[in-house]
């Protein structure tokens, strides 16, 4: 099957944060050709390994962020964190991730807390548009990816856009070899 791009302008197919903060980009002078598009796929499709070989697209070519919770010390209050990796590979938390953040524990955020405090979807997350408080680690080479899907903040379709849009993103981390290849 093959994806149309359609306008992301209207925010029909996207979450509101994800919205606000592409038209912010936009406003603080990121290139609107950085944002390609968004498609769309069923809700059942939304799951990475369904969605990639359905519409042929590399999974080389898709991003996949996780939530997790970040601990200084073992006692510590749990702080929010992101990483942004393709989905060839996988985030590698308890190596990469907790030295980059210079934490003693890196865990999966719970789903209903990470709904809650993105506004966004399980299964639909985006990198762009998560809170700006929270530390956001990207694997170094999705820069270089110049048509990349990921997440729209809502199942039901994803975000198209050029990877070094992520270098117009505030406080993004650029990290080389933050993803490790999926087993």
């Amino acid at each position: 099957m093959t994806l149309e791009l359609l306008d992301w302008h209207d925010g029909d197919l996207l979450a509101a944060p994800v919205f606000d903060a592409l038209k912010g980009l936009v406003e603080h002078g990121t290139p609107e050709s950085k944002i390609l598009g968004v498609t769309i796929n069923s809700d059942e499709e939304s799951d990475t390994d369904l969605w990639c070989p359905k519409y042929g697209i590399p999974f080389e070519q898709t991003g996949n962020v996780v939530v997790v919770h970040t601990h200084k010390t073992r006692k510590a209050p749990p702080q929010f964190a992101a990483a942004f990796v393709t989905a060839d590979t996988r985030a590698d938390l308890n190596g990469v991730v907790k030295r980059t953040l210079e934490v003693s524990k890196v865990s999966f955020a719970p789903i209903a807390d990470a709904v809650e405090a993105t506004g966004m979807e399980s299964g639909g997350m985006s990198p762009i548009g998560l809170p700006e408080s929270w530390p956001l680690l990207v694997d170094q080479h999705i820069l270089s990816i110049p048509k990349l899907y990921l997440g729209s903040g809502i199942r039901p379709s994803k975000l198209v856009v050029d990877g070094s849009i992520f270098d117009d993103i505030p406080g993004v981390t650029f990290v080389a070899g933050l993803g490790h290849p999926r087993g």
